[in-house]
């Protein structure tokens, strides 16, 4: 015989798991694929969440971790020499692990919680728009608004569909200190990702392409004849990360110098 249905959770706003009765005391989880149907045990009875509380769940994941697949399109355009090239997932990962170190190291005053959502999705975009670099000479912003829409569309069915498109906003704006530093990780991670590549002797100032240089920025830089690649990458993205402490001091004192081998990757 089916279990006392004690309550069942419906999709509006601020739901979920405040429809079932705070009493219920949960032992174990089960869930049925097939309906997509998730059942709280509890000592003396099971609750019902519905047929569709996790199907939305689901569809955000797999649409989303699609990024695992999305390969990083720098690497692609600076031909690294590397048989497996990072996803934009991977990047995602980086900026994460990447801000949890800085901050605890230089001791930034951030939301670390509200910053590592905003890094798990800042990249949602892409999944849309592309990955775009400073060599496609495209205005991002434009690109940026058009995603939005497709985000929305991604996210409206879950309930965190207002905190996700707040932080998608805040991310963008770069007006509050978790976004910025968050911004900062994000232009960094990569920095140290194309330091990494040059260290191992896959990737030099060699691999630039004559169309490349229709990136004035990146011209200026090449033609002045001072620096190597990573040095570019570092400079180019410096002002995201110079507040911080992170400049161009310390980049050539400390940063460079700690080179990247195979012995030390593990």
């Amino acid at each position: 015989m089916r279990p006392q249905v004690i309550a069942k959770a419906i999709r509006q706003p601020n739901a979920g798991c405040d429809a079932i009765p705070p009493s219920a005391k949960f032992v174990d989880v089960e869930i049925r694929t097939i309906k997509c149907e998730i059942i709280f045990h509890t000592k003396n009875t099971k609750v019902y969440a519905g047929d569709v509380m996790l199907k939305d769940a689901f569809d955000f994941y797999y649409k989303a971790t699609e990024l695992k697949d999305l390969l990083r399109q720098g690497a692609i355009q600076w031909n690294i020499d590397k048989k497996r090239r990072e996803s934009v997932a991977e990047h995602t990962y980086g900026c994460m692990l990447l801000a949890i170190s800085l901050q605890a190291e230089l001791k930034i005053d951030v939301d670390m919680e509200k910053t590592l959502e905003m890094l798990a999705i800042h990249e949602l975009e892409e999944l849309f728009i592309g990955d775009i670099t400073p060599l496609n000479n495209t205005e991002k912003a434009d690109l940026t608004s058009k995603a939005r829409k497709h985000i929305y569309e991604l996210v409206k069915n879950l309930n965190s569909c207002d905190r996700l498109m707040n932080l998608t906003d805040e991310f963008n704006a770069q007006l509050s200190s978790d976004a910025k530093f968050a911004k900062a990780v994000d232009k960094l991670e990569c920095v140290l990702e194309f330091k990494k590549y040059q260290d191992l002797g896959q990737v030099s100032l060699s691999h630039l392409k004559p169309e490349m240089l229709e990136n004035k920025k990146l011209k200026t830089f090449v033609e002045s004849g001072k620096y190597d690649l990573a040095d570019i990458f570092f400079l180019y993205h410096l002002p995201a990360y110079k507040d911080y402490g992170i400049d161009e001091e310390f980049w050539f004192k400390n940063l460079k110098p700690l080179k990247i081998n195979k012995k030390n990757l593990v």
